[in-house]
């Protein structure tokens, strides 16, 4: 027998927004900041059982919460509506809640950000493409100090020699003014050892930049909390 009960009926020690402000906002674990964003839950669970089946939802098999959570950054409204107990309205909380952190995170991470090695253009994109369900191709426009100026997807779908055409990659790269660019793509099975394809297209905007001299200085493919550079392979 499921029992009916709120928050409110939950000791005060165990409710997320006393817990938030008596021990700070570290202290809640994801669930239980999710249901301070969602505040209610359904007849037959508090806010923090929701959330807890949201987060439950993002989950792939073998992923820990701690970092399955990042899957969160893809989602979308048709995607929480399917979980039962969330309707429109708690749906738009959490993608708002979901974008205004990443505006944030793009703000503190991007602003004038040096790449000095792969991991550092790594550590900017990952959280954002490692759960992407569809190969996106991506560039990194780099100023004369290596800096990242911007980040400019060019194409999603199936990315090889024939959809991802150098042309698309260098009208982008010229607009912005690129001194280097880095090529970003991921992969949603989670490996990032580079295709056939892979290897072909990087040779195609490689000597096309050469060109145009806008070097290609790597191309970065993600996967699942890890990367291939063929920087650091000496592909590039």
């Amino acid at each position: 027998m499921e029992m009916n009960y709120k928050l409110k009926d939950l000791p005060a020690e165990d409710r997320p927004q006393e817990k938030l402000i008596k021990y700070g906002a570290d202290t809640l674990s994801n669930a239980e900041l999710i249901a301070l964003i969602i505040r209610t839950g359904t007849k037959t669970k508090t806010s923090v059982q929701l959330s807890q089946e949201i987060i439950n939802s993002l989950q792939r098999e073998g992923v820990k919460e701690e970092t399955g959570i990042y899957a969160i950054n893809d989602i979308t409204i048709k995607d929480l509506m399917k979980i039962k107990g969330v309707g429109i309205n708690k749906a738009s909380m959490i993608l708002a809640a979901v974008t205004l952190g990443k505006r944030i995170n793009k703000i503190s991470v991007h602003s004038r950000k040096k790449v000095n090695c792969p991991k550092d253009i790594v550590d900017y994109v990952m959280s954002e493409m490692r759960f992407l369900k569809q190969e996106t191709f991506k560039i990194a426009i780099l100023n004369t100090k290596k800096e990242i100026e911007s980040i400019k997807s060019i194409s999603t779908g199936i990315i090889n020699s024939t959809l991802v055409h150098p042309r698309e990659v260098f009208v982008a790269a010229i607009n912005e003014l690129a001194h280097t660019i880095i090529l970003l793509h991921n992969h949603p099975s989670g490996d990032p050892t580079p295709s056939k394809d892979d290897l072909i297209l990087t040779d195609n905007i490689k000597k096309a930049g050469e060109i145009i001299q806008i070097p290609v200085i790597d191309h970065i493919i993600i996967g699942d909390n890890t990367y291939y550079s063929f920087l650091e392979n000496n592909l590039i």
